[in-house]
């Protein structure tokens, strides 16, 4: 798969003469919401996937203060977007420029450098300055143009759409099984950067975690790299996550086992 920086998109765009599939979102997680729209996206066998998505989450920036962490770090979103068949991903650091771009230039931009045949949105999905464009916008705008335009309906768990918000609390709640259920997958942290301490037990800091993580409980878990594993259990308490015991190995990943909190 071919990972682009937004700017060398607009200066220099893909070097691929193939009409293109695209769709553009945050895609926190790539949870099985995103997995039906991407089937969508990589329906069309002779069109190219191509998807715009934030290197850092807009709400980052934009609500600092509400903000508890990303479900997924990028490079486990990309690595979710290329097992799903996506060829192209586009990546943007959004900033306060950036959020002033209205989407029909947004899509004026997409346009001028790739031959868009074929545009995903979900059916919620608002984009451009102040979410000035909606789905159906989009569509009204282009398929005039020849473009085709999929809407793409929410899927429902539980009555209640599948969404990253909805996982994002699930995990800061402790309810993993959920959450593990709505992604479609046991959620991950990346732990690689990680450094573990010793007092009593041992422990990282939970402001070593980028991601989201529990507030507080008791859960079963699996530390991997790309060679072993290793199973302990795991217990939040205030400033620290606190291991039963530590593998003899760098570990890269921390898993939460479906079924895990004890």
């Amino acid at each position: 798969m071919e990972v682009l920086d937004w700017n060398y998109f607009v200066e220099h765009g893909i070097k691929r003469d193939l009409p293109a599939s695209f769709t553009t979102g945050v895609f926190d997680g790539v949870h099985r919401g995103h997995h039906q729209l991407i089937d969508c996206l990589t329906s069309r066998e002779k069109n190219m996937p191509v998807v715009a998505t934030f290197r850092t989450n807009p709400f980052r920036l934009l609500r600092p203060e509400r903000y508890k962490g990303d479900i997924s770090t990028i490079e486990q979103k990309i690595g979710l977007l290329e097992e799903l068949g996506c060829e192209i991903v586009i990546l943007i650091d959004f900033s306060v420029e950036f959020s002033k771009l209205s989407g029909r230039d947004f899509f004026s931009i997409i346009r001028r450098h790739i031959d868009l045949g074929h545009l995903v949105l979900g059916k919620d999905h608002k984009l451009g300055n102040g979410g000035d464009t909606s789905s159906e916008q989009a569509k009204a705008m282009l398929e005039p143009e020849g473009i085709i335009v999929d809407i793409v309906e929410p899927l429902i768990d539980g009555g209640k759409p599948v969404s990253s918000t909805r996982i994002r609390t699930a995990i800061e709640e402790g309810d993993l099984d959920s959450a593990c259920r709505l992604l479609g997958r046991p959620h991950i942290l990346d732990i690689s950067d990680c450094i573990f301490s010793e007092y009593n037990s041992p422990y990282l800091r939970r402001n070593d975690i980028k991601q989201v993580i529990p507030f507080s409980g008791r859960y079963a878990v699996t530390l991997e790299n790309k060679e072993k594993t290793f199973a302990t259990r795991i217990n939040f308490i205030e400033d620290r996550i606190v291991f039963e015991n530590k593998p003899d190995f760098q570990a890269e990943i921390l898993r939460f086992d479906c079924l895990s909190q004890e």
